[in-house]
């Protein structure tokens, strides 16, 4: 459930959004003079010659009417059209609704509801104002219910249809509040030409910025900041020099005294800025920090690089964290995905396990109270030395982190590292975890390392199918999944899976 290419989420496995889902959208065609839209017919491949552009329909064209029969892996309505099929955003199953174009592609099209013309019984009035400009949510149309089964009829899907596989028991959806979830947001900054910024998430289909007033699944303390920031935006005397806010929130209900702003700015703020600024968090009691373009690291309002500190508590450990680290954006959903985990795992007092992917130790710390050894491997070198820093503040000692590129190792060079286990953790970026199961066949085709439970933790249904027909290949069955509902409203579909290696 992890986001490692930059693990860190406003938007949305974490991090941001760990794995997840971005609340800025994506961008849309760009048009030329003559006001068409033009594509490719496919992306270019390495070596070879572009394919010649096409004129496609112009955006917005009215497409007709249509009955949706069934819903799309992402919750979109599905149609016909001329033999092609058709994604309409925002339709549910058996409504009647006409559309508009968003895309064409060479076998399918995406569009939107333009009218709705009979109505589902599944269908609701979306609680949030913003909900039909801004791109962060995607199903507030949809009862809550009913979006939950719908991610878990997809996850099932698609393990059958990419994977071949389907397990023996399905897990109970975790799931809480689907409103105030959110402890970090990553929001843009829109410049009118009149002097009115707007602060917020990418519209649909567009770059542009809906001004966010109040964002229904953002944690309240964070939102209490939205207007203040606003404000300082408008009185900005470097004209457009922010270009993103982050709100971050650690482990403090009710107020800020944890929490953080960071602000992405492209040029120099003047000094009356910053002032303003420092009243500002003087005001919210929040910190604030700067990140310079360019900057890999934050400022504080000085210009001085600090390497601050925020925390969580997951399974009653406290764990400190940078705010640009990933971090699980959902923290309540995250506890008792930790939990499950560990009850999956059923860890033994002389069991050694290997965490990959892990982070900050979010898995790893509360692993090592179960066993006699946790051996977690991740990416990024920070977020290792922060792990093992939290390790020697809880005073864990049967937990070690080692810094190394997963995707690049091999499997004599990952057993060597992780030495005999009994157990495993995955927790791999969308990409899903293919280089790390082909070691693991390895190990198992040569007799060498078998690992007799694997919990794998998941932010792409695609990639965990694929990657659990590469583990039935030598012996893996899946026992359990589940859908864990990190991102109400959201069509991100996150997951843990186990699996047995059948004797």
């Amino acid at each position: 459930m992890s986001n490692r290419s930059g693990k860190n989420s406003s938007s949305s496995k974490g991090g941001t959004p760990k794995k997840g889902a971005s609340l800025l959208g994506k961008k849309p065609r760009p048009k030329k003079a003559d006001g068409k839209v033009y594509v490719r017919d496919d992306a270019p491949r390495r070596n070879q010659p572009r394919a010649a552009e096409k004129v496609l329909p112009q955006f917005n064209k009215r497409l007709g009417e249509f009955t949706i029969d069934r819903l799309s892996h992402d919750g979109r309505g599905v149609a016909d059209l001329d033999g092609k099929t058709i994604f309409i955003a925002g339709a549910l199953v058996n409504e009647k609704v006409s559309a508009r174009l968003v895309e064409e592609h060479a076998r399918f099209i995406d569009a939107r509801v333009d009218q709705l013309i009979e109505a589902s019984p599944e269908r609701v009035a979306p609680p949030c104002v913003h909900y039909a400009q801004c791109g962060g949510c995607q199903l507030q149309h949809m009862q809550p219910a009913q979006q939950l089964l719908m991610k878990q009829d997809s996850l099932l899907q698609q393990l059958k249809r990419w994977g071949g596989v389907e397990p023996k028991r399905v897990l109970a959806p975790i799931t809480l509040a689907d409103t105030g979830y959110r402890s970090r947001a990553r929001l843009g900054v829109w410049y009118e030409d009149d002097g009115s910024v707007s602060l917020g998430f990418r519209q649909h289909y567009s770059n542009q910025i809906t001004q966010v007033d109040q964002c229904l699944v953002l944690a309240p303390e964070l939102n209490q900041l939205l207007a203040p920031l606003r404000v300082w935006l408008t009185e900005l005397r470097a004209a457009k020099a922010v270009t993103h806010v982050e709100l971050v929130k650690g482990q403090a209900d009710g107020s800020l005294s944890n929490s953080a702003i960071i602000i992405r700015h492209t040029k120099k703020l003047a000094e009356a800025d910053l002032h303003s600024l420092a009243q500002l968090a003087a005001q919210q009691q929040v910190s604030v920090w700067l990140e310079p373009n360019g900057n890999l690291g934050l400022t504080d309002l000085q210009g001085n690089s600090c390497d601050p500190r925020l925390h969580y508590e997951v399974a009653g450990l406290k764990l400190a964290y940078h705010p640009q680290d990933f971090t699980q954006v959902n923290p309540h959903v995250n506890q008792l995905m930790v939990a499950q985990a560990l009850e999956l795992l059923a860890l033994k007092p002389d069991d050694r396990a290997l965490d990959l992917f892990c982070g900050i130790g979010n898995f790893t710390l509360p692993m090592a109270r179960q066993c006699a050894e946790v051996v977690g491997i991740e990416a990024v070198e920070s977020m290792v030395l922060r792990g093992r820093k939290n390790a020697e503040t809880l005073h864990i000692g049967n937990a070690k982190f080692i810094a190394a590129n997963l995707t690049d190792m091999t499997h004599t060079q990952l057993q060597r590292l992780g030495g005999n286990i009994n157990a495993l953790l995955l927790d791999p970026p969308r990409d899903g975890a293919k280089d790390i199961i082909a070691s693991i066949q390895r190990w198992v085709t040569g007799k060498q390392l078998s690992p007799k439970r694997i919990v794998y933790v998941s932010c792409n249904p695609a990639t965990l199918a694929r990657d659990s027909a590469l583990l039935a290949e030598v012996g893996y069955e899946l026992d359990a999944v589940g859908v864990l509902d990190m991102f109400p409203h959201t069509s991100h579909v996150e997951s843990m899976a186990l699996f047995l290696l059948k004797k």
